[in-house]
Parts: structure tokens; C-alpha cells; sequence
């Protein structure tokens, strides 16, 4: 979704007015030499360079990581640090393909080096800049200004004139397009998700800190050793960066564990504070649990890594009218084109499910409900697909679990299966048109 938006970006599109994403707008920006890669290469080309440059910003931020323990403690620890960030289950599953988790961290993790270097205003920008491709990067904000005024309260009014250029430079541009539908689809959206969370209570706090492979009772316990650690080295000297590091966590930690939307790779964010937080522990007694931590970690690195399995190579003929439930189909097929009359496509269905459905209850899960309820959104995909002469699908159209019953209905009737890949991560298949109507 991202790329692709970068892609209609490059072509003159606008989001928010032209097509929906429900993200702020820099992740469009920051794709643009991927995607003007996919123009002349082909976008399977762009795709892979995308993915090269998340493995650029994951090493950037194992290597801010390690520059900011470093404002801690000794080189030693530092170096536990920017290794158990490394090995950290969330943090590989964000950073394996293009999420905006990483690239969140990045700014953040810049913006507070700099704030360290004395530098508040160009660490206002780059905190803006992060916010700017997830909302959620707010707690920076909050977390820096409450820090500031307890320690360095000179700062204050520079760090938020960097931010608010930063919002002034890189969002504001977007969101001046379309005043209305920015605010809709980024703001409005994000504070009603519906319910959409496998995990609750402990088991999700357990999987946002990266010990979701350990026994729940196992990891509360040294997620507790961790932050009582931290409490009290923080209690000695409120204005050390430390105290910014809890402050984000438990800031974070707690909008993450009580938010009806969560997914494995949101804790890639909780990720830095928490190495941060455990190279503290490795000076005293404590070194058990890092240990132990470092261990799940490990384990859960390797599962992720394990399940990262290919996905087929399609071939589909160019210059059809291909309908897509996962635009990624469309790129990785080399078939993605600008949405048009005639040949009409949401570059991001699930998020104009979300747009449309702010008032659905927060206690009934969305998924697959929401979607199949949503009449509105049955009939937008019908009208795509009526366009279309092929499908290129995520699962069998028979027991598609967003489609109404009418939807797989009418792709049943006018559409027959040519290919289906049923091995690896991505179950994918491609329908051709049989009949007109």
C-alpha cells in the first residue's frame, strides 16, 4: 500500500483527495526513490528496492541504538543493547518488508540523538518527520516535553518550533489539499479502529515487549524486574535520558495495551526503549533476566525468520484490466496502473473499509464482520471487478472471508480459476473473466 501510494504520488495523485490511505503522508515521500525505480525497472524492481531500503533503516536504527546506550553507560553495554534490538522478535517482523514501524523508530531514535546533542530544534523536525508517517510517534512528543520541562526547560520552545516546522514543511502541504478528508481518513479513522486484536490483557502486553514466546507469567515478571530497575536509577537522577526512555515506554506501553487494534509488528516501536531499559539492568544483579530476555528473543527471531518464506512468481499479460484484493499481488505481477473509469481500484481496500465504518462498536471485531457488513464496500468491489478481466486474489473466492455472499456469488458466475499458489506465506490466485455482465 505504501509503495503504491508513493507510485500515484509519482504520477500526480494526491492522497486523501485522490485515493485513501490512513496514514499521514511522508511514508509517500520516503518511497519516492523506490518507486521511481519500479517506473523505469518495473514496480517488482521497485518493490525489491523498497525492501533493500528497509534493511538500510534497520541498521540505522540498531546503530542509533548503540550511539544512544552509549548516553548511558559503557561501550560493553551499549553494544547489548544495539544487539538485543537487533534479534528483537517485533522489531524483525516490522523490518522484513515495507511497514512504517522502522522507519518511525528512525526518526525518533534521530530525533532524540539530537535532542541529546543539544540540538532541539532539528530534533523537533525529525520527531515531526516521524509522526508524519504514523500517528503513534506522538508519544515522542510528549514524552521529550515532559522530560524537557523537568530538566531542560530552556529547550522547550525550540524543540517545538521544530516540530511544527517539520509538520509545517513535510504534512500541512497534503493536508491543505483536502482539509476535510485528511482529517477523516488520518486522524478520525486512527481514534475509532474497531476491534481488531487477536491478543488481550497480559498475552498482548507479553507480545508488545517481544517475549511473546515465553510463558505469559514469565515474561510479566521480567518485563516488572526491567521497569522497577528502571524506576529507581530514574528516581537518582530524573534528568537523565533514561527517564525519557521509561517515559516512552510506559507512555506507548500502556496506548498500546489498551487500544482495540494491535498487531506483532506495532511493538517493533516499544522495541528501543526496552533494550535501552535492559542495558541499564546488566550493571548490578539483573543480568539474569537480560539474559533470559535475550534467549526469547532469540527464539522468536528465529520462528519470524523461519516463516518468511517466498512468494510465486506470476506472470499476468499486460494491458488488462486486473482487479486486485492486495495491491502487493498487482506489483509483484508487474500489473499495477493508475486507478481509472476504466479500470477503477482502491490501492488500499481495508483502509476504505476503516474510513467508512468510524462508527462501527469498538467491542465487535471488524474483521471479517465489518467488511462483509458494509454494503457500500460489496458494492465498490463488484463495480471494480466489472471492469475487469482478471482477479488476482488472497483466497478462494468461495469462502473469501470479507466478500458478502452476493460478491463471491457474482465472481463465481463470470469468473473461472487459472492459476492458484497454495505453498509458502502468500496464498495467491488468479481468475479469468468467463462471461460478460
Amino acid at each position: 500500500v505504501y509503495y503504491a501510494a508513493s507510485k500515484l504520488l509519482l504520477h500526480g495523485s494526491l492522497p486523501y483527495g485522490d485515493f485513501t490511505i490512513v496514514h499521514p503522508p511522508v511514508v509517500s515521500l520516503v518511497l519516492l526513490p523506490a518507486s521511481l525505480l519500479g517506473e523505469v525497472l518495473g514496480d517488482p524492481a521497485g518493490l525489491a528496492a523498497a525492501r533493500v531500503l528497509m534493511q538500510v533503516v534497520a541498521c540505522l536504527n540498531v546503530l542509533l541504538v548503540y550511539r544512544l546506550a552509549l548516553r548511558l553507560g559503557p561501550r560493553q553495554l551499549a553494544l547489548v543493547a544495539a544487539a538485543l534490538y537487533a534479534v528483537m522478535p517485533n522489531a524483525v517482523i516490522a523490518e522484513h518488508t515495507i511497514l512504517l514501524e522502522p522507519r518511525v523508530n528512525l526518526g525518533c531514535l534521530l530525533g532524540v540523538l539530537l535532542l541529546l546533542s543539544k540540538r532541539p530544534v532539528w530534533a523537533g523536525f525529525f520527531i515531526a518527520a516521524a509522526c508524519g508517517i504514523k500517528l503513534f510517534a506522538g508519544v515522542y512528543v510528549v514524552a521529550v516535553l515532559i522530560w524537557l520541562v523537568v530538566s531542560k526547560r530552556e529547550q522547550v520552545t525550540r524543540f517545538l518550533a521544530g516540530t511544527a516546522l517539520g509538520a509545517a514543511v513535510l504534512v500541512l502541504p497534503f493536508a491543505l489539499v483536502d482539509l476535510s478528508a485528511f482529517w477523516h481518513d488520518v486522524v478520525i479513522t486512527q481514534l475509532s479502529r474497531p476491534e481488531d486484536a487477536t491478543d488481550h490483557g497480559f498475552t498482548r502486553i507479553a507480545n508488545m515487549v517481544g517475549l511473546g514466546y515465553s510463558p505469559v507469567l514469565v515474561a510479566m515478571a521480567l518485563l516488572a524486574i526491567a521497569l522497577a530497575v528502571a524506576v529507581v536509577q530514574v528516581r537518582r537522577d530524573p534528568s537523565s535520558p533514561l527517564a525519557l526512555w521509561l517515559l516512552v515506554m510506559v507512555l506507548a506501553g500502556a496506548a498500546f495495551a489498551t487500544s482495540s487494534s494491535y498487531f506483532p509488528h506495532y511493538g517493533a516501536f516499544l522495541a528501543p526503549p526496552l533494550v535501552l531499559l535492559l542495558s541499564r539492568m546488566l550493571e548490578g544483579w539483573q543480568r539474569w533476566p537480560v539474559a533470559a530476555m535475550a534467549v526469547v528473543f532469540l527464539i522468536g527471531c528465529g520462528v519470524d525468520l523461519a516463516d518468511q518464506q517466498g512468494q510465486a512468481t506470476l506472470t499476468v499479460p499486460q494491458g488488462r484490466c486486473v482487479y486486485y484484493d492486495a495491491v502487493s499481488l498487482a506489483l509483484s505481477a508487474d500489473v499495477f496502473e493508475d486507478p481509472s473509469p476504466r479500470c477503477p481500484a482502491w490501492i488500499d481496500g481495508r483502509g476504505v473499509a476503516l474510513t467508512r465504518n468510524t462508527d462501527w462498536p469498538a467491542d465487535k471485531s471488524f474483521y471479517p464482520a465489518g467488511f462483509v457488513a458494509d454494503q457500500r464496500w460489496q458494492a465498490g468491489n463488484v463495480a471494480q471487478m466489472k471492469h475487469a478481466d482478471l482477479l488476482l486474489l488472497r483466497s478462494p473466492p468461495a469462502s473469501f472471508p470479507e466478500w458478502s455472499a452476493a460478491t463471491r456469488e457474482y465472481v463465481l458466475a463470470h469468473f473461472t480459476a487459472v492459476w492458484v499458489h497454495a505453498r509458502g506465506r502468500q496464498h495467491s490466485e488468479l481468475w479469468k473473466r468467463s462471461s460478460a455482465g
